[in-house]
């Protein structure tokens, strides 16, 4: 998964080139991605706030709702020669274990009842049975 430009409105698999997110250039740039499930369209997006904010921010939305985020604190790694990479790793690892989570459902609204799901009568009736089997 490369680096992408941050914005709401991407295609799920197309990414656009990397640019800073602000003046700071000791910004990394973010990561985007479109994620599907039962139809719905989540984006996961994920960035760095930089060496003043020195913040990985992972946020899920679907519909422009804020469901999730993540926040990762790094101003111990500022401090190393090769952060650069290291940010970024920590940054691509983040993002793609929020985007398990949107697979996984759990962000997924509940599903509505199945035909084949017990009616009220035949929970009543299995409970009673079992109920006349204890006390047997």
């Amino acid at each position: 998964m490369g680096r992408a430009g941050l914005g709401h409105g991407e295609k799920a698999g197309r990414k656009r080139p990397g640019r800073p997110l602000c003046d700071n250039l000791a910004v990394i740039t973010g990561f985007n991605t479109d994620v599907k499930f039962r139809g719905l369209v989540y984006h996961v997006q994920t960035e760095d706030k930089g060496k003043v904010n020195p913040l990985i921010e992972t946020l899920i939305y679907k519909g422009g709702e804020i469901l999730a985020s993540r926040r990762l604190p790094y101003a111990e790694l500022i401090r190393d020669t090769d952060s650069e990479a290291v940010i970024g790793r920590l940054m691509e690892e983040q993002h793609k274990a929020m985007i398990l989570e949107v697979k996984r459902g759990k962000f997924a609204p509940p599903e509505e009842p199945r035909s084949e799901d017990l009616s009220l009568d035949e929970i009543v009736l299995a409970y009673l049975v079992a109920r006349a089997a204890r006390l047997a």
